[in-house]
Formats: C-alpha cells, sequence, structure tokens
C-alpha cells in the first residue's frame, strides 16, 4: 500500500478507547479521533482469535485505517541457546501470520542484542535468521515487509548502518526508523540538519523507496550513556520533533508514523496536527 503523506497512529490501542482489550475498537476509536493507522502490539505474546483477526482486517478496510505490527519484545537471534534462537524465530513468523490475516503489510520487532558479542558475528547471525525466516514466509504465502527496529540502547543490535546494511541484503527487510531510539543511542541527531542527513543518507544507500514507504516510531524519551531508559510524552522531553517533522515534510517522506509515547494518541494527534500544517 502506498500513499501520498505520512499517516499518523499509535503503538497499540488508543488509551482513551473504551473496551481497550479490543483491538477492533482500537481502530475504530483511531478514525473517531481523525488519525490514520494503528499498529498491533505483540509485545507480550502474539496471541489473537481467527474472528478478531479477520474482523480487524474488515474494519481496517472499511475505515480507511492501514494496520502495521510489532513482535513480541523476547525476540533475540543472539541468543546462547539455539531452542532460544529457534524460538524467537517462531515468534517472528507467527508475528507475520497474525499480521498478515489482520491486512498488516509491515511488521517490526527488536531482532537481537549483542550479549558482549562481535557486532559483525551477531549481524551474520541476524541476517541467516531473517533469510531463514523470508524463505519460510515465501512458502506459506505471506508477503510481509519484516523492519527490525532502530533500537535505543547500546547493548542491542539495530544500529542505522546494520539496518541499512540488512535491508541491502534481505530482500524483505526494510528498516524500522526510531528517530527516538536513534537520538538516545547516538546522542546526537536531534537538530533540521542531522534529520536531514539521516534521510539523504538512506535516499542514497537505498533508493527512493526507502523515503516513499518509511515505518517510523516516535516518542519523548530519556536516557543515559547506555541508551534509552524509558519513553516519554513528547513535550516533557528535549527530543526535537517539531524539526523532524519539517525534515520528513521537506523531503517528502510517506508511510506510517507510530507514537510511542505514554500518552498515545495524545502525541500522535499533535504531530499530525503540525506536520499538517507544514
Amino acid at each position: 500500500m502506498r500513499f501520498d503523506r505520512l499517516l499518523f497512529g499509535t503503538a497499540g490501542i488508543p488509551n482513551s478507547t473504551v473496551r481497550k482489550s479490543n483491538p477492533i475498537e482500537g481502530v475504530k476509536q483511531i478514525h473517531a479521533l481523525g488519525l490514520d493507522c494503528m499498529q498491533l502490539e505483540f509485545a507480550h505474546g502474539v496471541r489473537m482469535k481467527d474472528e478478531v483477526s479477520s474482523g480487524l482486517r474488515k474494519v481496517s478496510y472499511e475505515l480507511g485505517i492501514p494496520l502495521t505490527s510489532h513482535g513480541p519484545y523476547y525476540i533475540n537471534l543472539n541468543a546462547r541457546e539455539q531452542d532460544k534462537i529457534d524460538s524467537s524465530v517462531e515468534r517472528i513468523i507467527q508475528t507475520a501470520k497474525i499480521s498478515d490475516l489482520c491486512g498488516a503489510e509491515s511488521m517490526t520487532f527488536h531482532a537481537a542484542f549483542y550479549m558482549k558479542d562481535s557486532p559483525y558475528d551477531v549481524f551474520d547471525l541476524v541476517e541467516k535468521s531473517l533469510n531463514v525466516i523470508e524463505e519460510r514466509l515465501s512458502k506459506l504465502d505471506i508477503e510481509i515487509e519484516l523492519r527490525p527496529e532502530l533500537t535505543g540502547k547500546t547493548s542491542q543490535f539495530g544500529s542505522l548502518d546494520e539496518l541499512v546494511t540488512l535491508t541491502k541484503n534481505v530482500n524483505s527487510c526494510k528498516p524500522c526508523m526510531d528517530f527516538s531510539h536513534l537520538y538516545a543511542r547516538t546522542e546526537k541527531y536531534n537538530t533540521y540538519e542531522e534529520f536531514c542527513e539521516v534521510l539523504d543518507s538512506l535516499r542514497s544507500k537505498l533508493g527512493d523507496e526507502a523515503l516513499r514507504n518509511m515505518h517510523i516510531h516516535i516518542s519523548g524519551i530519556s536516557s543515559n550513556s547506555k541508551g534509552d531508559l524509558k519513553h516519554l510524552n513528547l513535550e516533557d522531553s528535549d527530543f526535537n520533533w517539531r524539526d523532524l517533522m519539517r525534515a520528513l515534510k521537506d523531503k517528502n517522506c510517506r508511510g506510517y508514523v507510530i507514537s510511542n509515547s505514554p500518552n498515545l494518541e495524545v502525541d500522535a494527534k499533535m504531530l499530525k496536527d503540525y506536520y499538517m500544517t507544514l
């Protein structure tokens, strides 16, 4: 699915949804709020009844609210035990299966921890697993964008360079650009010029499509020398979201912008309202 601008939504069911455990009601609330998309959160496990997934696909289509998804937090493609790596692969595949049933076309996940190993060795392991996942999903006739997330802790696999190289090496792989994590991880990339630098780099290394089909996470963030500590509401953080919106607009970026702030839809609305004035 391609869009003519950025779409704004929440990481999970909006806080203001009356039946907060029901993702179908969440999509309806996204529509009522004037937002554009919603991310399904499978952070603590991939569980959804068939009637819910089919209902989600239907309401998403009828209301014009596309979906993305986020896999479980306990994925680690660099685990010490092979059975844990195998379990992580299965979690990604299960997330892809349910996401596909719901009609989502883009799914993100935290791929691995370095576990004090060489980043080069970890990269090789992650790439190997993603190639296996891609092959298995192809046999299941599931087409979904696998988007390892740009992670916020220096102990986590998922630097900007790693995601760019993965995208070059694995056909179905694209980056999930969490700009708040990038700021926390590097202690830079928080000005208009720096945001433009990142976007220009993505275009030069991955082509125009990298900016025409984006999956972006944004939140306020607190951090220390090891990276992010916790998500904050944007107005309680020094993350420079207005300049990020300007850069995304000026570079004609398109795709999904997912609010990961605690107040979810409040920041999603604030981001969209500001973007639409530019």
